[in-house]
């Protein structure tokens, strides 16, 4: 159960394509603003280091993990004292996967989020679907929480946020390369996310000219409370985890009135859709 205060930092900005030595110095520096800044835990945006390619370029352009890039971001985070979520193309055993790495205040890497959902826009690009939806503990000099991630098109199946808020997540992280954020019906399914599981979503997108940015963080109240522009940006706000757990005592959503035992059809997999080039993971 989340408590205190955290202040969260989103580092906005456009991922070229196919320049991730630049892309890399470009999130350090703005890291390192956020850091500054005030903030505690630092996202970028999904697959930044590369500029979301796919293909044969994007594997070309992946790596391990732990590998050079989060070296790099490792050694950040110790000498800034932050958590850091690094969004980057991912080299596993052959595939190649759209990745956030977490890595704790100390350098540490704490785990992986791979992107469960590859819509069928994104299977020409050959990657490989994820197969869980982790959440971590951290922990801050002003508070602490729990929180999960959710990658761009993750948000859009609403199993994600939920097994999210089963697990006692206080935040989800939304690490976007859409134009969605601007977007009438999309900015209210993220606030739905947020309103319907009594939780923080904190939303980071690329800037123009590569997507339309609008990084923002959504209240437990399904409110925008807080919202950047197109351009580069270094977007720095906090979350008071003491209100949102006085919200959930008396709250009316989220963890209350759920009838788990009726919902055996939602995991029947009788009737799913799944594109016959989709590369999910294998079986079992």
């Amino acid at each position: 159960m989340g408590k205190g205060r955290i202040v969260l930092g989103g580092v906005q900005f456009a991922g070229l394509e196919q320049q991730k030595a630049r892309n890399l110095q470009t999130a350090a520096r703005l890291i390192r603003q956020a850091a500054a800044a005030g903030a505690q835990i630092v996202m970028t945006p999904e697959v930044a280091l590369s500029g979301f390619v796919g293909g044969e370029p994007e594997r070309k352009l992946a790596e391990p993990i732990p590998g050079p890039a989060t070296e790099t971001f490792a050694d950040l985070a110790r000498e800034l004292d932050v958590y850091v979520l690094l969004g980057l193309s991912e080299l596993r055993g052959g595939e190649v996967c759209n990745a956030m790495a977490a890595i704790d205040r100390a350098g540490r890497l704490m785990g992986v989020m791979r992107k469960v959902h590859i819509n069928k826009f994104e299977i020409p690009g050959r990657w490989r679907n994820g197969s869980e939806f982790p959440v971590w503990e951290f922990r801050t000099d002003t508070g602490e929480m729990t929180a999960g991630i959710m990658i761009c098109y993750d948000r859009e199946v609403p199993e994600s946020a939920r097994l999210l808020m089963l697990k006692d997540a206080d935040v989800i992280f939304n690490p976007l390369a859409c134009k969605c954020p601007t977007e009438d019906i999309h900015r209210c399914l993220l606030r739905t996310r947020a309103f319907e599981n009594e939780l923080h979503v904190f939303v980071v997108n690329h800037a123009a000219p590569r997507q339309n940015g609008h990084s923002m963080l959504i209240d437990y109240n399904g409110s925008i409370v807080a919202e950047a522009g197109e351009d580069e940006q270094v977007l720095v706000c906090e979350v008071d985890l003491d209100a949102l757990q006085d919200y959930r005592r008396t709250g009316f959503y989220g963890k209350h009135h759920r009838r788990p035992e009726l919902y055996a059809p939602l995991c029947d997999p009788a009737g799913q859709i799944h594109p016959p080039d989709a590369n999910l993971p294998p079986a079992g």
